[in-house]
């Protein structure tokens, strides 16, 4: 860092810290310009150099000590231009939600300047600046600014209207930005075009010469595709095809932001910061009504595209399998007794009433227990329709009414569904005084069917009680491909499936 010390004039200290802030030292430019105020007083071109070499650290914190220099500068040169353009472009970059007061004395500065020099170069740079003409690149990470991304695609969409050779339209800006070094849409143009002339980028040009119809097709196309698939229950790649068409747009932006960083890295600073050159380049077409009117369109077809499965819900969601039932000839090595399709069966409405179709069957030798206690080997009972949305533990209702019972339960297990999945849960249990595990009963449901197996006959493991109630419910449930609701009749004793078990 140069010794202030050294410096006979305020000029020399001045040229020092400004040598300084050029060469990427703001730390010792401020040092230096804050040595020099101390020695020599306040200089309007000492205060704006500390407070230029504050703002060139983009911190929050030294934007408020730049601001802290400019006012200072100000309270003892109020009509400066340097000063004045310096701070009033310090307020107009501030966010307006973190610093509300800072950015609304933005435009009163312009206006100042405008006052005080119009036509001035700095009363055209403030005054482009205000109406958003001046791009501000963000930060690392940051995402860019609408009025740059707005500005550096009409520029390169002129460039290319004048000349519609890519590569020749790229060497001109080129050599235009190398004659004015110090312009960042001259840069970031020729950054751009450069960067859509190397291989496989050329793709991108129908977005960068029609932006608005670009993404209004894409989006139409996109949204179509969506549609159709819930309409018509396609398959998932459906989707996919409509998400890979934004991909082309999303890649051209990421091309862009690269573009516009190489091009600030690259930017010299000018000779005279406090009169910075004026780009030759005309001034941008504000972001007009035609604009919005396409970001409002593409915005309500996404919106009515995404809603589209709420009017076609998918067949995965709310397709379920079309039963008819048909009693099994035997169950335990117990014969057919009586079979009820329908809801017939006075001991078994309240249950089956659910159900469009439902099913009872009883097996063994007597309809009801006897007087020397015998009774039936199983009742099977069930019903077929809509259970898609039906909760998981709707096989626990049996149990749950044993609980509430006298009976006693002795065990309660969940086993393997079997090949028709859903759930399958067991329960043995006892009456009065019946010996431990004198019944068993097995509830299944899935999306088409719910049925319930009571066996009773003592001592049933486990597994025999699960894979006698898996038989069968593949005895009694048969895919309706006829499109009927109805149950078929009841099989003749004798034949059809035979659902074999034992203790």
């Amino acid at each position: 860092m140069q010794d202030t010390e050294h410096d006979s004039s305020p000029e020399e200290a001045t040229a020092a810290a400004q040598a300084a802030l050029n060469g990427g030292r703001p730390a010792d430019a401020r040092a230096q310009a804050t040595a020099a105020l101390e020695r020599y007083g306040p200089d309007p071109a000492l205060y704006l150099l500390l407070g230029r070499a504050h703002a060139a650290e983009n911190e929050d914190d030294h934007d408020d000590e730049a601001e802290r220099a400019y006012r200072q500068g100000l309270d003892a040169f109020p009509d400066d231009l340097g000063l004045l353009t310096a701070y009033a472009e310090l307020c107009l970059e501030s966010d307006a939600l973190d610093r509300p007061g800072r950015h609304a004395r933005g435009p009163v500065l312009a206006a100042r300047i405008m006052e005080l020099a119009p036509g001035s170069p700095q009363a055209l740079h403030v005054d482009r600046h205000a109406r958003g003409e001046i791009m501000v690149l963000p930060g690392p990470g940051a995402l860019p600014k609408a009025t740059a991304a707005h500005i550096q695609r009409h520029d390169v969409r002129a460039a290319l209207a004048h000349t519609p050779d890519l590569a020749e339209a790229a060497r001109l800006a080129e050599e235009q930005a190398a004659e004015y070094p110090y312009d960042e849409r001259l840069a970031v143009r020729a950054e751009t075009l450069t960067a859509l002339t190397r291989p496989g980028r050329r793709l991108f040009l129908a977005h960068v010469r029609a932006p608005l119809a670009s993404l209004l097709i894409v989006t139409a196309v996109a949204a179509t595709l969506t549609v159709v698939r819930a309409a018509f229950h396609l398959p998932d790649w459906v989707a996919l095809i409509a998400a890979l068409l934004f991909v082309p747009g999303m890649a051209l932006r990421a091309l862009e932001r690269h573009a516009q960083a190489r091009g600030a890295a690259r930017l010299l600073a000018p000779p005279d910061a406090a009169n910075p050159p004026v780009s030759p380049l005309p001034p941008p077409p504000d972001f007009g009504s035609r604009q919005l009117a396409v970001n409002l369109a593409v915005l309500a077809i996404v919106l009515g595209a995404a809603a589209s499965p709420l009017l076609w819900k998918t067949a995965e969601n709310t397709d379920y399998p079309r039963y008819v039932a048909t009693p099994p000839a035997t169950v335990l090595g117990a014969p057919l007794l009586t079979a009820v399709d329908g809801d017939d069966d006075g001991t078994l409405a309240l249950w089956t009433e659910a159900f469009d179709d439902s099913f009872s069957y009883v097996y063994g030798t007597v309809q009801q227990p006897a007087e020397n206690g015998a009774q039936p080997v199983a009742f099977i009972y069930g019903g077929l329709g809509d259970l898609h949305n039906a909760p998981s533990d709707l096989v626990e209702g049996y149990e749950l009414g044993l609980a509430e019972s006298a009976s006693t339960i002795d065990a309660i297990w969940d086993a393997p569904p079997g090949a028709r999945g859903g759930r399958l849960r067991c329960v043995s249990y006892a009456t009065d005084l019946e010996k431990e595990g004198a019944h068993t009963a097995c509830s299944w449901a899935d999306r088409g069917s719910l049925g319930i197996i009571v066996m009773n006959k003592a001592g049933l493991d486990h597994d025999t009680a699960a894979e006698t109630t898996r038989t069968a419910r593949d005895a009694i449930l048969h895919e309706d491909t006829s499109g009927a609701t109805e149950a078929s009749a009841p099989m003749p004793v004798g034949t059809g499936a035979t659902v074999r078990g034992g203790a």
